[in-house]
């Protein structure tokens, strides 16, 4: 039997995963036809039935999703990458409901967090049995699963699952495998096509670690495997970084005139962080927590800091340094206006906290694996009772969250997001949901207008203005820099670009003579030449990979 389940140990380890995938998500998502909504269900659910429809009507990148505010548009494919949804959206294009095409799609992040932070272990040099144990301990943690059921923030929940890689890669690049570097320009890219916060949060992670391991990190090979995995991933992440970046330099959004809140007002105390971590509580506001498991473990190896030769003590001190940072103990009154004040709440870094500790752990460093060989099976049984407990307690406490699979699947497309951020400062958000019905606004005494035809992402009508003056009509769309009008007056045809009302937010367009326009939202000049070197990085890099292993395999046969 132990040969067998070594000769097959890939085999055997991928439908425990994907057993686990399932099993843990049975209670909140599965039971009695019942699903436990979290804090940003409505937005992610809006996303995913919103890029379904565009795919519909035949717009397969889009950058506007006209699903969001009653047709109004909302810039969600522009700001939150759309990239991972594309599977539940298809999903839905199929035939499947909601809840269905959402439950499938949980059960493959899982899935693939287990795979890639069990491929990370093996990387870093643990055994198959240790790599398990880190991915037990990394997909089914408490802060994760509070992630994931409690606020159902799919955005952070997708880039945790490639953190595994970037401490991968940076054990790698540390012990001077320089040629890895491209593992952690993948980990980089998967996280920034899931979450922009996210990419913050690790790459002060990958600085602080370089900054605790500067002399093994100064070596000119090193250093230039670094450039290299930082260049590929801002090449591969321009068709999203670019866009972000000229949307704000031509309007300015709520997310910076109005943040949602300021960093210093989401930290707490250490000791209700170590409260309701050793009680494994369930997620509130003020209660993230690592869970009972990584508080014991981050206390053991805490000890071993006290030791002379301590292994993978930088490890240990940046997991207490992030741990102090979601507390009130660090200094967060400074950075209130600065650029970090966009990572809204310091209980984020428990997501590093937590990879750090179950690597800690699953490495086993004290020896207790060795010496007590039975203990690697208690703790996978802990692991998996903690999370049962965990989702029942969840249940027990949030009951009023539990939706019918059927009602999950109606939808409100006036949930945007708790903070509106990417609505320009302009929109008073309580006067668009009281003008649902969407129609043109200008001044009759100026311009006459008729034959208005809304469709699905554009806005036409023929017009006259009066006094052969200008006119400005607005036009029911949130304003977004690309928004365009194509006009035929006098048998000509020109094209020009759309402003900002200053009162509403909408888009306003001048007009003059009589005619005939049709306002969309086009892609940008910017945007098409960033798609297009995000496109031919990732060609070029699949051709020179693919190169790569063409002659080792030539140099093998010789």
């Amino acid at each position: 039997m132990k040969s067998w389940l070594n000769q097959h140990s890939r085999i055997v380890i991928f439908l425990s995963f994907l057993i686990l995938s399932i099993l843990s998500l049975y209670i909140v998502y599965l039971q009695n036809g019942h699903i436990m909504i979290g804090d940003d269900y409505h937005f992610h659910q809006n996303r995913i039935e919103g890029l379904a429809l565009s795919m519909k009507n035949g717009v397969l990148f889009p950058k506007i999703s006209y699903f969001f505010i009653g047709g109004y548009g909302y810039a969600s494919s522009l700001f939150y990458p759309d990239f991972y949804l594309y599977f539940p959206a298809v999903l839905r294009l199929l035939g499947l409901s909601l809840a269905n095409s959402f439950i499938i799609f949980a059960i493959g992040i899982n899935l693939g967090t287990f795979i890639v932070t069990y491929i990370s272990g093996r990387y870093m040099a643990l055994s198959k049995m240790k790599s398990w144990l880190f991915s037990l301990l990394y997909t089914l943690s408490i802060y994760r699963l509070q992630d994931f059921f409690n606020r159902q923030a799919l955005g952070e929940l997708l880039a945790m699952s490639f953190f595994p890689l970037i401490l991968a890669s940076l054990y790698l690049l540390k012990n001077g495998k320089t040629g890895r570097w491209l593992l952690l320009t993948i980990g980089m890219t998967g996280i920034g096509l899931a979450h922009f916060i996210s990419l913050e949060i690790a790459s002060i992670f990958i600085g602080l670690y370089i900054l605790l391991n500067l002399k093994k990190f100064l070596k000119k090979e090193i250093i230039v495997a670094i450039v290299k995995a930082s260049g590929g991933t801002m090449l591969l992440l321009a068709f999203y970084l670019v866009p972000i970046f000229e949307q704000m330099g031509h309007v300015t959004f709520q997310v910076t005139s109005k943040p949602l809140t300021l960093i210093s007002e989401r930290s707490y105390s250490l000791g209700e962080l170590l409260t309701n971590s050793f009680k494994n509580t369930v997620f509130h506001a003020s209660s993230a927590n690592i869970g009972v498991i990584l508080l014991l473990g981050l206390v053991l190896y805490t000890g071993m800091l006290f030791k002379r030769d301590a292994p993978n003590r930088t490890l240990i001190i940046l997991a207490l340094f992030f741990m102090l940072m979601t507390t009130n103990l660090f200094p967060w009154q400074l950075f209130d206006q600065t650029p970090l004040n966009t990572i809204q709440f310091p209980w984020r870094f428990l997501s590093i906290v937590t990879l750090l500790v179950a690597y800690l752990i699953a490495n086993d460093d004290l020896g207790l694996f060795k010496r007590y060989p039975s203990s690697q099976l208690v703790l996978a049984t802990v692991i998996l009772l903690g999370v049962g407990l965990y989702e029942k307690e969840s249940i027990d406490t949030e009951g009023k969250r539990l939706l019918s699979h059927r009602s999950y699947d109606q939808t409100n497309s006036y949930y945007i997001g708790a903070g509106h951020e990417y609505l320009p400062t302009e929109v008073d958000y309580e006067i668009i949901k009281k003008n649902k019905h969407r129609q043109l606004t200008y001044d009759s005494e100026k311009i006459e207008v008729k034959k208005v035809e809304m469709t699905f992402d554009s806005v036409a009508f023929d017009y006259q203005t009066k006094y052969t003056e200008k006119a400005t009509v607005t036009v029911p769309f949130i304003y977004y820099y690309g928004y365009q009008a194509k006009i035929i007056s006098n048998g000509k045809e020109k094209i020009i670009p759309t402003v900002l009302n200053k009162q509403t937010g909408l888009v306003d367009i001048a007009l003059a003579d009589k005619g005939s326009v049709v306002v969309s939202y086009r892609p940008t000049l910017a945007q098409k030449i960033s798609l297009g070197v995000s496109i031919s990085t990732l060609l070029l890099g699949s051709m020179w990979q693919g190169g790569k292993r063409v002659l080792v395999r030539l140099k093998l046969k010789k």
